[in-house]
């Protein structure tokens, strides 16, 4: 019988590896690590052991390229979206920036240790722009998956077979909203295994786990599982820059 693939997508920094984490808890089936990558051994791959109809992938596909991204057939698609300017903040955090003038330069590009000294002279301000270029018009310099801005990624996805999950209403109701995913998945489960998956998936878990094993990575991609930080990190331009750019009956930043 062919395996029920779900797919977590989202747009890069937006709780994509936590909602995969929770959806396959959930499921009680495999985490089986990036969807179109199966044969990579992610990091974030986990409950391998565990048998199931279903297996659970992570995605930052557009969604042109999401179904050509694999040979598996694709069951049911969760996307999850968070607040853009939470998304330029957790990004000044994780990625690594380098200068923009020597960012397309072949050298740049061939030897790797120009690369890893040059990204230490990006000041904080310069990681925020590129963030915010990356978020409001793309910006494959920082990372692949941001061929698209944050408001193409989202709005290809809008108006399909598709469950939404509002990344603040997860941090704030998880058992509501893992309900929500549940039913959507048309999977039964009892109140307390949702309960227990919510807290094998917890920030506080995770990090206790991170630190047993010294996993530097997974340390690094579950920093603070919070919200509105960019309220104290963006100017008040920066702020302006948001509400005009990104204005939607689909969303009310």
């Amino acid at each position: 019988m062919d395996k029920k693939n779900i797919v977590i997508v989202g747009y890069p920094k937006s709780g994509t590896t936590w909602l995969s984490r929770l959806v396959s808890e959930l499921v009680s089936c495999p985490l089986q690590g990036d969807w179109g990558f199966e044969s990579l051994n992610a990091p974030y791959k986990e409950g391998l052991q565990r048998v199931s109809n279903y297996n659970v992938f992570k995605s930052h596909h557009t969604f042109n390229e999401v179904e050509k991204a694999s040979e598996l057939p694709i069951y049911k698609i969760i996307y999850i979206i968070r607040d853009p300017r939470d998304v330029v903040v957790s990004g000044i955090n994780f990625f690594k920036f380098y200068p923009k003038f020597i960012a397309n330069n072949y050298l740049f590009k061939k030897f790797s240790f120009i690369k890893k000294v040059s990204s230490k002279f990006v000041s904080e301000k310069e990681k925020k722009q590129q963030m915010i270029q990356a978020v409001l018009s793309g910006n494959k310099s920082i990372s692949q998956w941001f061929v698209q801005s944050w408001k193409t990624h989202y709005e290809e996805y809008l108006n399909k077979d598709i469950l939404f999950i509002s990344y603040e209403n997860l941090v704030k109701f998880p058992e509501k909203e893992s309900l929500k995913i549940m039913n959507y998945l048309t999977v039964e489960v009892s109140k307390k295994h949702i309960q227990n998956s919510i807290s094998n998936q917890s920030l506080l878990h995770r990090k206790k786990t991170a630190i047993h094993i010294k996993d530097e990575f997974q340390k690094k991609i579950i920093r603070k599982g919070t919200f509105g930080d960019w309220e104290n990190e963006f100017s008040d331009d920066e702020k302006c820059i948001f509400k005009k750019n990104l204005t939607s009956p689909f969303y009310n930043f």
